[in-house]
């Protein structure tokens, strides 16, 4: 059993670490209400990584399938033709060799996906394309027309945008994912001026997400003084790569079984809590199997572009002198580095430009979690908060300490998070960021908060800024049903501890599931909580108001961990879940 575990979980990071993207089946769309004058002007839809499907031929209609995404269907009948090495393997693993499985494993995927590989100067070995590249073509009304949805992005959130707009105003960016982030966004130029001329509007509106955002940012940064965007929302934007990347390719991997058991949670609903599973057991040789794959599938994907525009600034150097040496590869060097030392160091600059000339930019994230590879970022799981947004955060498990001084003064806004993980004046858009703690990577339909935020960025003008609605604050916590609960402080300043303090509000996020708070311990701070002798009985959907004695002198400082103990359905094993919060002076 816990072999098997070790495989599906490596599997499941495996199409983390390719895909950088969501990867969950489309959800049921119920209505939403937007309220708020709805934008007129036509949504381009940019993916998240492998997201557009790719053939080898000359025309889509006749052309060879070359990559439909990792799915069993394609690589499973491989690996089971196989299933007596697979076997052995599995044995050397219990003795501490995963180089065997890991041969397996490799060829198989190199056999799948025979057509993907790159040249070592970064072009494509076979001439391969996106399905469909024309407005005409890639508008989600002539795609469900003509059965081809598996070209339509995001349907989630796109769902949300055609209830309002229109399906013929939803245009999907279908590129060769593989190649670097400044070829894709000179892609994106010419598309969104097609775009444009197609609908005959002067400007456009730009969602995306990871991999899309990377290429958004790079578009803007190159082009966003030709203010072809009026309002552009990223999701999870990969801008300064992936930790994920870096760990793979120096074979650092240090599999956080629990948080992908997590994200598995997440995107799937789950109520119950499964992570306690791992919590007994160690599955160490899931790092050895990862880190034995790389060598097998480095010619596959070694010399993808888009692979180096993962890569964070400060490993680029040190992965690329392992992979990139030869003269072969100084074509693709140039155009990493001109990415990585020319584009990237200006993101921030070019946003708040192209902010300041009207065009609405913002991001949405998630944080809270470490980086699925083992990398010490507060990330979203996949991407680091850093890479994401520009903000400034401490090593993961660790917060500021008392005295810290934000990066910037942001005319004398707080821009600390509550928990003191985050120092979101140092962020591309200081005023035009949320961040999203639990929430997992681009991931933004299966919270209730993040999907409505999202929904009125795209589509409204109703919120601007961080400050325009108290229900959309800077720093949120996600709603996933997967989360349980959310619990923040009803004082004079939401969010944080305060002298006024006096109230708990605890929300049941789940959709089906009662729940009981039986305690609330609090580490750093004198509060007690009145939870009664039978605890506090909450159903799905609603908030509690549990009575606090708190003594917090006037002018205090400090920081507080609050852990609630709680049950779902009066049924053990007990649930807990620990926030931190900084007492406001």
């Amino acid at each position: 059993m816990k072999k098997l575990i070790c495989l599906l979980l490596s599997a499941a990071l495996v199409i983390s670490a390719t895909c950088i993207c969501s990867f969950a089946a489309v959800a049921e769309n119920p209505e939403i209400e937007i309220e708020g004058e709805i934008t007129d002007y036509p949504i381009v839809m940019l993916p998240g990584y492998s997201g557009c499907r790719l053939y080898y031929g000359d025309d889509p209609e006749t052309g060879e399938n070359a990559w439909a995404g990792i799915t069993l269907d394609e690589l499973g009948p491989n690996l089971l033709k196989r299933i007596a090495e697979i076997g052995l393997g599995l044995g050397a693993l219990t003795l501490g060799n995963a180089n065997l499985i890991a041969k397996v494993l490799g060829e198989e995927i190199n056999r799948t996906w025979h057509y993907m590989p790159c040249n070592p100067d970064g072009t494509s070995v076979y001439d391969l394309h996106p399905y469909y590249t024309t407005p005409a073509t890639t508008n989600s009304q002539w795609l469900s027309d003509t059965d081809n949805d598996f070209c339509r992005h995001d349907r989630e959130m796109a769902g949300i945008y055609e209830d309002y707009v229109g399906k013929e105003n939803i245009f999907n960016f279908n590129i060769d994912w593989r190649m670097g982030a400044e070829d894709l966004a000179n892609q994106l130029n010419d598309y969104i001026k097609a775009v444009k001329e197609y609908t005959g509007k002067d400007k456009v509106n730009i969602y995306a997400i990871s991999h899309g955002g990377q290429i958004a940012a790079t578009y803007l940064t190159l082009y966003g003084e030709q203010m072809d965007a009026d309002t552009v929302v990223l999701s999870s934007p990969a801008i300064g790569g992936s930790a994920l990347a870096s760990d793979l390719l120096l074979r650092q991997v240090k599999a956080q079984e629990q948080t992908i058991v997590k994200m598995v949670e997440q995107v799937t609903y789950t109520e119950e809590d499964y992570e306690w599973l791992l919590k007994a057991t160690t599955l160490g040789f899931l790092d050895k199997i990862l880190n034995a794959l790389v060598p097998n599938v480095k010619d596959l994907m070694g010399y993808w572009p888009s692979i180096w525009d993962f890569v964070p600034a400060d490993k680029y150097e040190e992965c690329k002198a392992r992979y990139l040496s030869s003269p072969e590869s100084a074509p693709l060097v140039e155009q990493s580095d001109r990415f990585h030392y020319e584009i990237l160091p200006l993101v921030g600059e070019k946003l708040r430009e192209c902010s300041d000339r009207g065009m609405d930019i913002s991001i949405v994230t998630g944080s809270g979690d470490r980086i699925a590879s083992g990398s010490p970022d507060y990330s979203d799981a996949i991407i680091p908060v850093y890479s994401a947004t520009g903000a400034y955060c401490p090593p993961y498990g660790e917060h500021f300490e008392d005295g810290y001084v934000q990066k910037n003064p942001c005319g004398g806004k707080n821009k600390i998070s509550p928990d003191r993980t985050i120092d979101a004046s140092a962020a591309y858009l200081p005023d035009n960021t949320w961040f999203s703690d639990g929430n997992y990577h681009a991931w933004t339909y299966f919270a209730e908060n993040t999907k409505y935020l999202t929904a009125r960025l795209v589509l409204t003008k109703t919120i601007k800024d961080v400050y325009s609605d108290p229900d959309y604050p800077q720093f949120i916590l996600s709603e996933n049903p997967s989360k349980s609960l959310v619990y923040s402080f009803g004082g004079e300043t939401p969010g944080f501890i305060d002298p006024g303090t006096d109230t708990l509000l605890v929300k049941n996020v789940m959709q089906k599931a009662n729940l009981r708070v039986l305690a609330v311990i609090v580490k750093g701070a004198d509060i007690k909580a009145d939870t009664g002798v039978s605890g506090v009985k909450i159903a799905p959907g609603e908030t509690a108001r549990i009575p606090l004695r708190a003594n917090i002198p006037e002018g205090a400082k400090g920081y507080a961990e609050v852990t609630v103990i709680y049950a779902m359905n009066n049924i053990t094993p007990l649930n807990y879940r620990t926030i931190g919060f900084t007492i406001a002076a």
